[in-house]
């Protein structure tokens, strides 16, 4: 007799015209044809299979599902999730907040104008290599890190870019390791100096802007109340001329201009940007926080966005829409998620004086401070701040078929909306699976089509950037 086989956690769904089913532990992705579909519908309720009791025209489509991992032994214990432990991950990536001030006082900064609650400072050029050195020295076998300069605007103390650049270049070449440099900016510093530094370290950059003029400059004003758009758009020309890495547009919309996503879209681009993000802005006050009608609106301008993608990759062209591709990248190579992010598990932020932080974000917030660059990381503090922040979603997310590719969410969004604003756990998690829909249904109108297979490799890079 056979073993008795049980069903794995999994979803149905359609996407151009066919039926998918998602495995959830594994992240894995099948289509179905009519007669697998139907299948499934006889036996889908059944609390357990045996495959010599089936009938022969169900046989070959179950013992399909069972080599999915669909189906499994229904005496096999069900696997638990690998806890990690942040000690026993080496650093792969630092965020040097090599500005704790600004010359923009943007609408909806989470940072208190780039000071995180502080009053402003810069990070000293010899805190920056020791820095670097902490970087490098705690990275482990890693043959590659990544530095990224943040602020605040991190060009308001180029001193200390060019300092951890130098530093990161010469002693990675010691240790046989390579650096990856990422900045982001606000653009309205930028010169040709600047830009020539970048390009020959082969930065890659990101421009916070937010789309047209009217958008861009009520976000994102100057000290004196006047927008910014002009200043940024009339220097970046020589960003974009030889770069030797793609320049991203980093934009922030407020609920109320959701609707025009697309819009947005299409002016950076137009404007040569070579890929855009766009990222809702984080409620650091109830003002900020999105209607249902809203939310609704962006996933439909997503929706229009990731349609055009589709219609790109036919004609076997990539459309720089980073948050699809991001997103097609960890579906096309099947990744899980044990951790929301890598807060605290490789990825740690620097703050100006020196002290550590899980994450960039979470810098100044006195809760969230795990060590400084004399005493080194406290892994407990780690594992104390953000498990503050995991309890209690442990039942609600065990149950939730998008669990392995969203792992409880953003660390610094739920500290916003439940610790700051008050709210109840998973408010955000209707949107999230709304968002992780949509891109398994265009992955799976790409694998129709056949033109996921042309854009392979590019999605694989991403997901493993």
């Amino acid at each position: 007799m056979d073993t008795p086989l049980a069903w794995a956690d999994h979803r149905i769904f359609s996407g151009s015209g066919e039926n998918f089913i998602f495995a959830v532990e594994e992240a894995s992705l099948f289509s179905l044809t009519r007669e697998a579909r139907e299948t499934l519908s006889r036996w889908r309720t059944s609390e357990s299979i045996e495959l010599d009791r089936m009938p022969s025209p169900d046989l070959e489509v179950l013992e399909g599902l069972r080599d999915a991992q669909i189906l499994f032994p229904a005496s096999r214990e069900k696997a638990l999730p690998p806890q990690l432990k942040p000690a026993e991950v080496p650093l792969s990536t630092l965020v040097l907040e090599v500005a704790q001030d600004c010359n923009l006082r943007c609408t909806y900064c989470y940072a208190d104008g780039g000071t995180y609650g502080a009053a402003p400072c810069l990070l000293a050029p010899e805190t920056a290599r020791r820095a670097v050195r902490y970087l490098l020295d705690n990275s482990g076998d890693r043959d590659h890190v990544t530095l990224i300069f943040f602020g605040g605007e991190p060009l308001l103390n180029m001193q200390a870019v060019r300092t951890a650049t130098r530093e990161a270049i010469s002693y990675g070449r010691k240790m046989g390791k390579k650096v990856h440099f990422s900045l982001t900016t606000n653009g309205t510093l930028l010169d040709a100096e600047i830009v020539a530094f970048l390009h020959a370290n082969h930065v890659s950059v990101a421009v916070s802007m937010d789309g047209p003029r009217d958008i861009h400059d009520h976000n994102r004003p100057d000290e004196s109340g006047n927008g910014s758009y002009s200043e940024i758009v009339s220097r970046l020309a020589p960003l974009f001329e030889d770069a030797s890495v793609p320049v991203a547009a980093r934009v922030t919309l407020a609920p109320d201009q959701w609707h025009r996503v697309v819009e947005v879209f299409d002016h950076l681009t137009g404007l040569g940007f070579h890929e855009v993000g766009i990222a809702p802005v984080s409620p650091v006050s109830k003002a900020l926080l999105p209607t249902a009608g809203q939310d609704a609106s962006l996933l439909e301008g997503f929706g229009l966005l990731a349609g055009r993608f589709v219609a790109h990759a036919r004609k076997g062209l990539v459309m720089p829409f980073s948050n699809i591709l991001d997103l097609l990248g960890r579906i096309h190579l099947g990744q899980t998620k044990s951790l929301s992010c890598g807060a605290g598990f490789g990825y740690m932020a620097v703050d100006a004086k020196g002290g550590f932080f899980p994450c960039h974000r979470l810098t100044g917030e006195a809760d969230f401070c795990t060590g400084n660059l004399e005493t080194g990381i406290n892994t407990d503090r780690i594992n104390s701040c953000l498990g503050s922040l995991n309890e209690g979603r442990e039942e609600s997310c065990s149950k939730c078929w998008a669990r392995t590719l969203c792992a409880g969410g953003c660390h610094y969004e739920n500290h916003l909306r439940e610790n700051h604003l008050g709210l109840p756990r998973g408010t955000s998690c209707k949107f999230i699976r709304s968002w992780l829909d949509l891109g398994m249904k265009t992955y799976a109108e790409l694998r129709t089509d056949g033109a996921i297979e042309a854009m392979g490799r590019r999605l694989a890079q991403r997901a493993q950037c």
